[in-house]
């Protein structure tokens, strides 16, 4: 019964998602975006939760990536495109879709490849997220959209970021072994 309350954690984290790109369409965009890191707080929270009760399952970690690819990937792609790259005719669609199906690619990559790893290979999603957040709001659509295809370009590189959880979790671990 205790599995139930991560799993619920990350449905929140999709309905996030999901709202954000509803309000979006309705050009509610501070709502969009507050959605996007609603849903970044119920991400971070559904793994802690599940190690907390114990209760890590394959079936939790890919009801992660599901949420994740729409809260950090469509939404966010989104909102940039409804706010600027629209104007830009087919290369702001381009740009959007990339970054969408890179956000994609990266998450079934990190499932298969590296979740047991102390690092990220590629950028992590909802880092990416928020990057293109901010682009969103304060650059130019020229500059948009290069920073559109620079951050899936990230999302599915082997540039390697660090992964803070893991490092946090392994020092916990050496620390109780003293």
């Amino acid at each position: 019964m205790k599995a139930i309350v991560p799993s619920f954690l990350t449905i929140c984290n999709f309905m996030c998602g999901m709202l954000a790109v509803i309000v979006a369409i309705d050009d509610k965009m501070g709502m969009a975006v507050g959605f996007i890191f609603l849903g970044g707080l119920f991400d971070l929270f559904d793994g802690r939760v599940a190690r907390k009760l114990n209760v890590m399952s394959s079936f939790g970690k890919e009801l992660d990536s599901l949420a994740d690819v729409v809260t950090f990937g469509v939404a966010p792609a989104m909102i940039a495109y409804e706010v600027s790259l629209q104007y830009l005719n087919g290369f702001g669609l381009v740009a959007v879709l990339v970054y969408a199906v890179c956000g994609l690619v990266r998450l079934a990559r990190f499932n298969v490849k590296q979740s047991t790893l102390t690092i990220f290979v590629g950028m992590p999603i909802p880092a990416a997220a928020i990057i293109l957040m901010i682009f969103t709001f304060t650059a130019t659509p020229i500059f948009l959209i290069l920073a559109t295809f620079l951050l899936a370009a990230l999302m599915v590189s082997q540039v390697r970021f660090p992964n803070f959880k893991k490092l946090k979790q392994s020092s916990e671990l050496s620390d109780g072994d003293n």
